[in-house]
């Protein structure tokens, strides 16, 4: 199975129902094995008829398993708008708080950004940038998404500004503390992918310099203020986040 593959929804080609017992194939188990998810542990299903449910793997073996269908969720779990963050690396490793709450907002992926005033290539050890990956993992279980959102690798801004999942979004916007008060977040275009996709870039303390807003300029983003004060980076990537649900996903 590829990488995206692994992260998608687990579906099963039938119509499901409470306390259902569903047999689970080779591709359900490697993508659960992805989860860490293993026996006596809870999983989200999605049936023929896009129904998401709770289940309780009660088998679960090198190419099969079997889970007990325990619950109708109200709703999907998985947003509407396609949202990817691209984040400036953040010093004491805030980067693990970014993630576990960017996965709980429901982004589909995370692109940590080197830029001029982030944490160097060289800090990455110190920030644990090998566990990123599994606190994505391990906040996807908490909030019971169907999905595992991609967490990159840390690259540089022109590199990520450049990457089909931001150069190739309907929206692209950046936070930017200088960017007009009067700033608001655009419609989404009529015509376009479904569904839609939605970049944004937060940069680090101190921002972003005249240079990277520049480059995210030429880009196509569209710079955005949140209110008057100075907010921390992480506090301002996790309200973006928000405000974007909020006008094109399911808040």
């Amino acid at each position: 199975m590829t990488s995206a593959a692994l992260r998608a929804p687990l579906r099963l080609p039938e119509t499901l129902r409470v306390d259902m017992t569903v047999a689970l194939g080779a591709t359900h188990v490697q993508a659960l094995r992805a989860r860490d998810i293993s026996a006596k542990e809870a999983c989200t299903l999605v049936d023929e008829q896009g129904r998401f449910f709770r289940a309780s793997v009660t088998r679960l073996d090198a190419r099969s398993g079997e889970a007990l269908v325990y619950e109708a969720m109200s709703g999907s779990t998985e947003s509407p708008v396609e949202l990817t963050l691209l984040c400036a690396v953040l010093g004491r490793q805030r980067m693990l708080t970014i993630i576990q709450k960017a996965t709980e907002l429901g982004v589909a992926r995370v692109i940590p950004v080197l830029s001029e005033r982030s944490v160097p290539a060289s800090g990455l050890a110190h920030e644990k940038a090998h566990a990123w990956p599994k606190q994505a993992t391990r906040a996807a279980r908490q909030c019971r998404r169907a999905s595992l959102p991609e967490i990159r690798e840390a690259t540089g801004l022109r590199s990520a500004l450049t990457d089909p999942a931001f150069a190739g979004a309907a929206l692209r916007v950046y936070l930017d503390d200088r960017a007009a008060s009067s700033s608001a977040l655009p419609p989404l275009p009529a015509a376009g992918p479904s569904p839609h996709s939605v970049a944004f870039a937060v940069g680090p303390e101190g921002g972003w310099s005249d240079a990277e807003r520049t480059l995210l300029t030429e880009q196509g983003a569209t710079g955005l203020r949140i209110g008057g004060r100075v907010l921390r980076a992480e506090t301002a990537a996790l309200v973006g986040l928000t405000l974007l649900q909020q006008a094109y996903g399911d808040f």
